[in-house]
């Protein structure tokens, strides 16, 4: 295959790549056909099928160690610290929530979601404390 049929290629897949943030797939592949119009361009790769190997080779090789990395380095993980970090915040019940029940209680200004983990019913304007964030839901305990 010529060299820059490779290339072109390499290229659509990386910029398919942003119309699938976050999923770091077609990056990998992109990058692989890039590598091997490279190398067909410097004429060390002739044959189609070793260039399809190398393809292979370079683009699960590149999957298999920098994907995880990628993630990592790309997921939003400060806002999750700071998410953490109301844990054992003083929050206001903005209505009745019995033992294992779910409602609203306020926080900072902001009404959130939140589930009693006491065995004890949370009144409307008790003062409750945050033990935990489960997604976008606290998990709070009546004072």
């Amino acid at each position: 295959m010529d060299w820059w049929i490779w290339i072109i290629g390499g290229v659509v897949l990386c910029l398919m790549e942003l119309l699938t943030p976050g999923v770091f797939f077609l990056l990998f592949f992109g990058a692989g056909a890039i590598v091997v119009g490279i190398l067909t361009w410097t004429g060390l790769l002739e044959t189609a099928w070793v260039q399809v190997l190398l393809l292979s080779i370079f683009s699960l090789g590149a999957l298999v160690l920098f994907r995880r990395t990628l993630l990592d380095k790309l997921t939003n993980e400060k806002s999750e610290g700071h998410v953490t970090t109301i844990t054992d915040q003083v929050c206001t019940a903005l209505e009745n929530i019995p033992p294992g029940g779910t409602g609203q209680v306020e926080m900072r200004g902001t009404g959130w979601s939140a589930h009693n983990e006491g065995d004890e019913p949370i009144e409307k304007d008790q003062q409750c404390t945050v033990e935990r964030v489960e997604g976008i839901s606290l998990r709070v305990r009546g004072k």
